[in-house]
């Protein structure tokens, strides 16, 4: 059942008209919808933003700023620990696993015929927004079907530049149109069309495209979604980027302190124009990352969690979150209560005045009461995490844990997180009723969930598909 508040909305901030004597003749200027900077960055830990507090070496003002204007959440979590799912999650609103998306696209699937890419019937936050009167972006990184009709600008956004892939090159100067022949799942497009051969870096360019949409949607409510591809590898930095951190020895570690550096000096200028058109109270930003740090594979840092990418550890899927809007969210907060992307959705909808249907069936919960004051915390509640061969769930204290979902006796793991976050101590024999309780509810969630219709085990997936020209 939805919580009291999920439907609330900040009716202040968004009341149609201004109330005027009745006797003035004053035209009164409609109140603009909010808008959204939505940033959700690729593969950074939970130690690798500098507003964390966790590491030395990261070099992140810009965001910094903006994240002490607002609220820093210390459990911010994603639905998955690899790419394409979590983004399937937050994008949807609701569990991916509810439309068998469990894994990245791959090379096999589970029958003949099954088709890759999230599923046609489910509506994104571009669509919400669009069918609502907005303008809306997408810059950066997709990652779903190969088809183009599964690419953003068919799912919602007014806007799409970018690439449909997991990573790409970011020194992309001069050979894009040869990159579309020998990598065509990395090359930049505009909608459809293949962008001709530029010069730059890729960050750079991701952040010329947002500052030029802000620009020239000034005047109309928006909602642009970046998804930089930073710090996701390829490990590759600009030259000058690096050389401001020579003093980091390992060269894995500069360069993925450098290509994230780069990537806050183009968040810097994203708000820069907003203040430059006196947007930014009338405009949410929000940060995230789509999954936890992969330290052997680009250098970051999950400190103090456990795990890394691809687990689910907290150091898979607990990210840096903070949520930004002037004059409306109170700065310096950092709320310690649980939330997963899926909020993100119903969260802005309520920013925006749009009102919730219950048939769209939306999972996460609207935080803007909390995010103002009104209320001091949210209904308990639980979060799932699932895919092929692992799985896990929280509430507000307990975590239960299963890395192989796959043996004939899987073998748990327990945490209080309250007490232990980086999960040091196993308590499933310990309290056995906890192991019981949380079971019992993962499988009650999970039995209305589509089962997985793709992956990369050609056991438990026995046909090949073709895919990217595989047998």
């Amino acid at each position: 059942m939805k919580s009291a508040f999920k439907k609330h909305a900040v009716t202040l901030a968004l009341a149609a008209v201004i109330s005027t004597p009745a006797l003035s003749e004053t035209p009164v200027e409609p109140i603009q919808q909010p808008n959204v900077l939505f940033i959700f960055v690729d593969d950074i830990g939970y130690a690798d933003m500098g507003f964390q507090n966790q590491s030395q070496d990261i070099v992140t003002p810009h965001m910094d700023k903006v994240a002490a204007e607002g609220a820093i959440f210390s459990a911010g979590y994603v639905t998955a620990s690899v790419c394409g799912p979590s983004r399937a999650g937050l994008l949807t609103g609701r569990y991916q696993q509810r439309y068998g998306y469990h894994d990245n696209t791959a090379p096999f699937v589970i029958e003949p015929g099954v088709v890759q890419g999230l599923d046609l019937n489910a509506k994104t936050i571009g669509n919400y927004f669009q069918d609502a009167g907005y303008v809306t972006g997408f810059i950066g990184k997709s990652h779903d079907g190969d088809d183009k009709k599964y690419w953003p600008h068919n799912r919602g956004w007014d806007e799409f530049y970018g690439f449909n892939n997991g990573a790409a090159d970011y020194f992309v100067s001069g050979f894009n149109n040869m990159n579309a022949e020998e990598k065509a799942y990395s090359s930049i497009h505009r909608n459809d069309e293949l962008v001709e051969d530029f010069d730059g870096y890729l960050t750079d360019i991701f952040g010329n495209e947002a500052v030029d949409f802000i620009e020239r949607h000034k005047d109309d409510p928006f909602f642009l979604y970046v998804p930089f591809n930073a710090s996701h590898g390829p490990m590759q930095a600009k030259e000058s980027d690096l050389e401001k951190f020579s003093h980091i020895d390992d060269e894995l570690r500069r360069k993925m302190v450098a290509m994230t550096y780069n990537m806050d000096l183009n968040i810097g200028r994203m708000i820069d124009k907003l203040e430059e058109h006196n947007l930014m109270e009338n405009t949410m930003i929000i940060f995230m990352s789509d999954n936890g740090g992969k330290p052997n594979g680009n250098g970051s840092f999950n400190t103090p969690l456990n795990g890394y990418k691809n687990t689910y550890w907290e150091g898979g899927i607990r990210v840096p979150t903070t949520i930004t809007w002037r004059g409306t969210v109170p700065p310096k907060q950092v709320v310690d209560t649980p939330m997963i992307s899926l909020d993100i959705l119903p969260t802005t909808l309520a920013m925006a005045g749009i009102e919730e249907k219950e048939d769209w069936q939306l999972e996460g919960e609207n935080l803007l009461p909390l995010l103002t004051g009104e209320v001091q915390e949210i209904d308990e509640r639980f979060l799932y995490w699932k895919t092929i061969n692992k799985s896990a769930i929280r509430d507000n204290e307990w975590k239960l844990v299963v890395h192989n979902t796959l043996v004939k006796h899987p073998k748990p793991e327990l945490y209080n997180l309250t007490n232990d976050v980086s999960e040091s101590i196993d308590l499933a024999d310990k309290y056995p009723e906890q192991v019981k309780r949380l079971t019992e509810a993962f499988e009650r969630w999970d039995a209305k969930n589509q089962d997985a219709k793709w992956g990369w085990n050609r056991n438990l997936f026995p046909h090949a598909n073709g895919w990217r020209g595989r047998n």
